[in-house]
């Protein structure tokens, strides 16, 4: 963070680019080299929420577009419909999840690293949820974790798919680690300073 006492880079004098305080004097090198890579890391942190923000809004908007295209696949192209209507529920309701989250990046306070991660785990969340149906409808085998749809409409070819199972394990880990560092990035967020120009 900037200290308001300290002059943008540049000397009246011409002497040097170092940063000068109030007084006119020259920070340490080590001062202005620890502003320069602060600057630097702003600016890099800044472009990459920019780029995260971007990717997530339309990955978002994209998730809701495959859901609503699923709708339109008949009940005799797949061995369980049921799976069919999971999928396009949870697509087009995760895409308007991955959608929220998009419009919050700005407000994140996150390392580089952790937003890398949470843009991941909002990936693999919202993904692998509409996956687990769409692959349930094809192979016509649910999980046991699906216990009130395996009761009302039972699945051909039984509830021991390990691959929908793990789909479903996979989906519950990373949306609620994408949840949790949401959360905790709006937390350490601070809030816009008051314009004492108003």
């Amino acid at each position: 963070m900037f200290n308001p006492a300290v002059h943008p880079r540049g000397d009246t004098a011409g002497n040097s680019g170092r940063p000068r305080d109030l007084t006119g004097r020259q920070l340490p090198a080590s001062v202005s080299q620890a502003l320069d890579r602060a600057i630097f890391m702003a600016t890099d942190s800044d472009g990459l929420k920019e780029k995260i923000r971007r990717w997530t809004l339309v990955l978002g908007v994209l998730q809701i577009t495959v859901g609503c295209m699923i709708g339109f696949i008949p009940p005799s192209a797949v061995a369980w419909f049921r799976g069919i209507v999971s999928a396009h529920i949870e697509l087009t309701a995760n895409g308007v999840l991955m959608i929220a989250l998009g419009l919050l990046v700005r407000e994140l306070r996150l390392s580089p690293s952790l937003l890398k991660v949470w843009f991941a785990a909002v990936q693999l969340g919202t993904w692998s949820n509409g996956a687990a149906g769409l692959a349930a409808a094809f192979i016509g085998t649910s999980s046991k974790l699906m216990t009130t749809i395996n009761e009302k409409f039972p699945p051909p070819h039984g509830t021991d798919s390990a691959f929908v199972t793990g789909a479903l394990y996979l989906c519950g880990v990373t949306i609620m680690l994408a949840l949790l560092l949401t959360l905790y990035g709006l937390l350490r967020s601070r809030a816009p300073a008051p314009d004492v120009n108003a």
